[in-house]
């Protein structure tokens, strides 16, 4: 692979590191960042009777549980229940970064976090019924720097700091930040717009149309929609071009590869390939056999 498609990888594995994070912290089991340039395979797996909490700090993920498939995206929080399979959409991650944590189930531990056991009971409780995805506010991304720097530094406080940022990712996720921070009249002309797009990729979505469409400025068009949907719109509609290049590649086995790009707005099947291979994790051709 080349070296600046490289993922860059960091990972804290309480068991190998830090024997004292493991004795006073038994709750986490691992706690990781990884930032994907283009996408890597991730398949079907497991965590028994455990939590894992993944924070998308950049880009936009999609995964499958129990045959369901979920979409998150910059600023949300993804999470899988103990012992439910999970991988990603397509058996590839998409190009992001994320933070993650795999943490044991409250109901494994008497004395989980060192909570006393109403709380214990009550947070227990919530766990299992959060939505899957979640929008979360800085503090979350926060939390997890102050856990990494915990651990790199050999904080004597460490396990209190892990504890302590451990909780409020969980108050976090069970008070989700509000969504509605835009105008109910916006958030729908772009909900409205989007399924739009998601109709018709193939056309030329330009930001002067989007930004006529929904009666702003180009500026504000990338601010909403950052704020919407975790990208810009160029990120957005490519990832839509690919989904329908997948589905096109796989219904009509006898099209050419070249025609599909140019139908999908491609401008050279060339840029479209190396598009293609950075979302799936294949060239165009080996997604057809495969």
């Amino acid at each position: 692979m080349n070296e600046k498609h490289m993922p860059i990888r960091w990972l804290f594995d309480p068991s190998m590191h830090n024997h004292h994070v493991a004795a006073a912290v038994p709750e986490l089991v691992l706690l990781g960042y990884d930032r994907f340039n283009e996408a890597l395979s991730l398949t079907d797996h497991l965590h028994e009777h455990c939590f894992e909490f993944v924070y998308m700090e950049s880009g936009k993920a999609s995964w499958v549980v129990d045959g369901e498939t979920y979409a998150s995206h910059t600023g949300q929080l993804f999470h899988t229940r103990p012992n439910e399979w999970h991988r990603a959409r397509l058996h590839h991650i998409e190009p992001c970064s994320i933070w993650w944590i795999i943490v044991t189930d409250p109901c494994t531990s008497k004395h989980w976090l060192r909570l006393p056991d109403d709380e214990k009971k009550a947070l227990e409780s919530a766990l299992h019924s959060l939505p899957r995805v979640i929008a979360v506010d800085a503090r979350v991304r926060s939390n997890f720097h102050l856990m990494r720097e915990a651990v790199e530094q050999n904080d004597p406080y460490a396990a209190l700091r892990i504890r302590h940022c451990l909780t409020d990712v969980l108050l976090q996720a069970m008070q989700p930040r509000d969504a509605n921070l835009l105008p109910p009249d916006l958030q729908e002309a772009m909900a409205s717009l989007a399924l739009t797009i998601e109709r018709n990729p193939d056309q030329q979505w330009t930001i002067e149309r989007l930004a006529d469409e929904l009666g702003i400025s180009e500026s504000h068009v990338y601010r909403v929609f950052r704020q919407m949907h975790g990208q810009s719109p160029a990120a957005y509609i490519e990832r839509l071009r690919i989904d329908q290049a997948c589905s096109l590649l796989a219904r009509q086995p006898d099209r050419a590869v070249t025609d599909i790009a140019f139908d999908l707005g491609f401008k050279t099947s060339q840029h479209f390939a190396t598009v293609f291979k950075k979302c799936t994790g294949h060239t165009p051709s080996q997604w057809r056999k495969l």
